[in-house]
This record gives structure tokens, C-alpha cells and sequence, in this order.
């Protein structure tokens, strides 16, 4: 038995036998909470109309924001994909698992065979190990070979794509190779990448109504390249042609008018969004379900989803390069309205194994917290630092004060990040300097890579 199947399978034994569970007071003791996440790539403060959207309204993950909880100060745990993918599946920093730069397409990259160890048990492993049914529809990013597959990572299935983004409709990788995968096999379906995802989490909700499931859509949208329904293909042999069974507009393909496209790039996530809620309501599933809906990083000028609430976007360590859209829907266990607690990807996992009541095993380390009590309970959270980066030219969050690289900031005061206040504080500066440095010399240790 591989080892990752033996570990598993004792842990199921033990969580269903020992009976010692942990959970919150509104944990629901006869059926475990359903858990998606919906994960969107690129998507900065400015992207969702319930933020800071200037150019056109998402209604359908509008409402579940007005239904459920909208937190203002969730952060993803990168500012590019492959990291904040990593810490989002182990609960831990993505440096300790090597996965802390993006895994790169490219075969001749130094970069391209990392990938999400064997070791690190994975979100998707705690809760199968708990008796759920898991899936991971989209984009994975975390590997290129066979042995980083999602299948081998606890998801009992999986229909998307290992790279950072692939043609929307031919489904070519940048590197122009056919990036679509059944499981752990390469094999294309017809279709818009964006749709095909919410039609396999429909019918994987429908298969699997009777019993817990654990979904991870994870939307190509609104990464390069840029593409509606009605777009025509930018790679493979069918480049310049338009997609089967849809016509081009006369905005389609207009440079002059990126925000139609941008907006119709978007939307089809947003009614994927509305047709997966109804869905819930429909089956009576809703108020068993918990439903997360994350970007993976900050937004970039050519998606029109940066804002000017965030400094700067994708790949920076100021604020639009990490604090993004996050929204709670969960009927009946959330109370509707804003969460303005420090929350972070890596939360998600402890959150998680809270709810389904899964102990983590002897010898794992998460660096999220359960972050229950302020979601379900209305709790103020502890204070604590959270890093982004690398080392001394990385960032540091400590309550309202932010370390960018040698620079200093009151976020309560200066959200923006305008004012410099390293002079003011040198030894709050110093303190900072120091724990920004141990955290990350402590999280890279573990590393299998560097």
C-alpha cells in the first residue's frame, strides 16, 4: 500500500473510533458540513462589484456576499499562483514545502520539477480521511510530474489543469502543450475552461448529496490570456478561429475595448457561481455547505481588478499584491454582514478540519489558525504575524503594523501604504526586522528544494 493510502486509512480508523473531535458550538453533529472553495486566479481588490469593481456589476457572487459573511481583510498567502496554492492545500507557509515560487511550464526552467511533496498532507487528504468525497475541477499548479497529480494529493478526482493558464477554449498551456486532464491522464473534453468547471461541480454536488464532499474549483479567470465565450482562440492549431457553436461579436477581439472582454470573462464565473447556490438550495444542501470564494493574488492593470484602496497588484508585497476578495456563504451558520479580521489562505485548512472535526496527526505543523470563532461566533482574533515574500526583502504583518521590506506602515491609519514610518518607530522597525526574518528562516528549513 503507497504510503500516503496506509496513512489514510489508519487515520480514518483512528478519527471514526477514537472520537476525539474539536469543533465549533454551531457544528452540526449529524452530517459534516459540505466544504467548496472557489478559488478565481488574479482577481485583486477591484474585481468583484461588492468591493471595488469600477466597471461592471457581479450580482450572483454579490449575493452570496449580502447572504454571508464579506471579509475586508483576507490576504492571499502569495502574490503569484503557485504559493498561495500550496499554503491554501497544506495550512502550512509554502516555503516548507518548496512550492514558494511559481512551478514553471517551461520543461528547461529550473523551476518547472518542483512540485507539492509526498510528505505534506494536504486538505483534501484530512478530509477524505474523515469519510468525505473530494474533487478538484480547474486549475492545480502545484507540479508537472505524475507524481504531484492531484490524485495523488487526496482528490478522488479531477478534471482541469496542472499549468498557470491555459487557452480557454483549445486548452494549450502557454508552452503550447494540451493541458487537459481526466484524473491523471491527459484527456481534452470540448469547451470553455470556465464552464466546464462549474458543470463538473454540479455534477459531482449532484452525485454526492448523501454524503460529505470536499470541492476546489479553481477558475483560470482572470488570468492571461483573455478570453469571453465569444473570444477567438489565441492557441494551438485552431489560433485565429472561432470557438464551435459560438459567434463573435463585434466587440469580441477589440483591443479598444478591453472592459468588454474583461467583464466577459468574468461573468461566466459569476453565473457559474449563481447556477452552484441554486443548485445547493434546490438539493437542500445549503445549510449543511460552507462555501469559500478566494483569489489567488492580486490583480493586474490588464484584468481591470486592481483598485486604487490597494497599493500596486500582482507580484508586489504591498497590499494589492495580496489582499483580495474573500467571501463566507454558509446559511445558518454565519450571520450576514463583514468580518474585518486578519484572515489568510492558509487558514482555511485548520477552519476546515475544525468543522468536519478532523484531528491533524501527531508531528503536522499548520501555521494557519482555526479562524471559526470569527466567522461563526463573531470573535475577535489573536494577533499574529503572517509573511509574504522572501526573507529580508519580504513583508511582515503584525496587527494594524506592515513591514515592506525596510519600510514601515500603520495599515488602521494609512491602508494605502503612503506613509513611511520607519524613522518614527526604529525599534518597532528592529522587532519587526527580526521576527519577519526568523519566521521565514523556520518555514524555509523545511523546504525539500532550497
Amino acid at each position: 500500500m503507497h504510503i500516503k493510502e496506509t496513512r489514510t486509512f489508519f487515520l480514518s480508523l483512528f478519527f471514526f473510533s477514537a472520537g476525539l473531535f474539536t469543533g465549533h458550538a454551531d457544528a452540526r453533529p449529524s452530517a459534516p458540513p459540505n466544504i467548496i472553495i472557489i478559488l478565481v486566479d488574479d482577481m485583486g481588490w477591484g474585481g468583484l462589484s461588492c468591493y471595488d469593481n469600477q466597471y461592471f456589476e457581479t450580482p450572483e457572487i454579490d449575493r452570496l456576499a449580502s447572504e454571508g459573511l464579506r471579509l475586508t481583510d483576507f490576504h492571499s498567502n502569495g502574490t503569484v499562483c503557485s504559493p498561495t496554492r500550496a499554503a491554501l492545500m497544506t495550512g502550512r507557509y509554502q516555503y516548507r514545502s518548496g512550492c514558494h515560487v511559481v512551478i514553471n511550464a517551461d520543461r528547461s526552467h529550473i523551476d518547472h520539477n518542483r512540485g507539492l511533496p509526498d510528505q505534506e498532507w494536504t486538505l483534501a487528504e484530512a478530509l477524505k480521511s474523515a469519510g468525505y468525497n473530494t474533487a478538484i475541477f480547474g486549475k492545480w499548479h502545484l507540479g508537472y510530474k505524475p507524481e504531484f497529480n492531484p490524485t495523488r494529493h487526496g482528490f478522488d478526482q479531477f478534471n482541469g489543469f496542472i499549468s498557470g493558464n491555459i487557452d480557454a477554449h483549445s486548452h494549450y498551456d502557454r508552452v503550447l502543450v494540451k493541458d487537459w486532464w481526466q484524473n491523471n491522464k491527459v484527456e481534452d473534453e470540448p469547451g470553455y475552461h470556465t464552464d466546464l468547471i462549474t458543470d463538473h461541480t454540479l455534477e459531482f454536488i449532484r452525485r454526492n448529496k448523501d454524503r460529505p464532499f470536499f470541492i476546489y474549483a479553481a477558475h483560470g479567470t482572470p488570468h492571461s490570456p483573455h478570453q469571453a465565450r465569444a473570444s477567438l482562440i489565441q492557441r494551438g492549431p485552431q489560433k485565429g478561429k472561432i470557438p464551435a457553436g459560438e459567434t463573435l461579436t463585434e466587440y469580441s477581439n477589440n483591443p479598444r475595448d478591453d472592459n468588454w472582454l474583461i467583464k466577459h470573462f468574468v461573468l461566466p464565473v459569476d453565473e457559474g457561481v449563481g447556477r452552484i447556490r441554486r443548485e445547493l438550495n434546490e438539493l437542500g444542501l445549503a445549510e449543511n455547505t460552507i462555501l469559500w470564494f478566494i483569489s489567488d493574488n492580486g490583480g493586474t492593470k490588464g484584468n481591470y481588478s486592481t483598485s486604487p484602496m490597494t497599493r500596486e497588484g500582482k507580484a508586489s508585497l504591498y497590499e494589492g499584491g495580496h489582499r483580495v476578495p474573500g467571501i463566507v456563504w454558509a446559511p445558518g451558520r454565519v450571520t450576514p454582514g463583514i468580518c474585518s479580521e486578519l484572515i489568510v489562505g492558509m487558514d482555511l485548512m485548520p477552519t476546515s478540519l475544525s468543522i468536519a472535526k478532523v484531528n491533524q496527526p501527531k508531528g503536522v505543523v499548520l501555521d494557519g489558525i482555526d479562524v471559526g470563532p470569527a466567522l461563526f461566533d463573531s470573535k475577535p482574533l489573536p494577533v499574529r504575524p503572517v509573511i509574504w515574500g522572501k526573507g529580508l526583502v519580504g513583508a511582515l504583518r503584525v496587527g494594524h503594523w506592515k513591514l515592506v521590506k525596510n519600510k514601515l506602515y500603520h495599515l488602521g491609519d494609512d491602508p494605502t501604504e503612503t506613509k513611511d514610518l520607519a524613522a518614527q518607530y526604529p525599534q518597532r522597525l528592529r522587532q519587526m526586522v527580526k521576527k519577519r526574518q526568523a519566521i521565514f528562516t523556520d518555514a524555509i528549513e523545511d523546504s525539500p528544494y532550497d
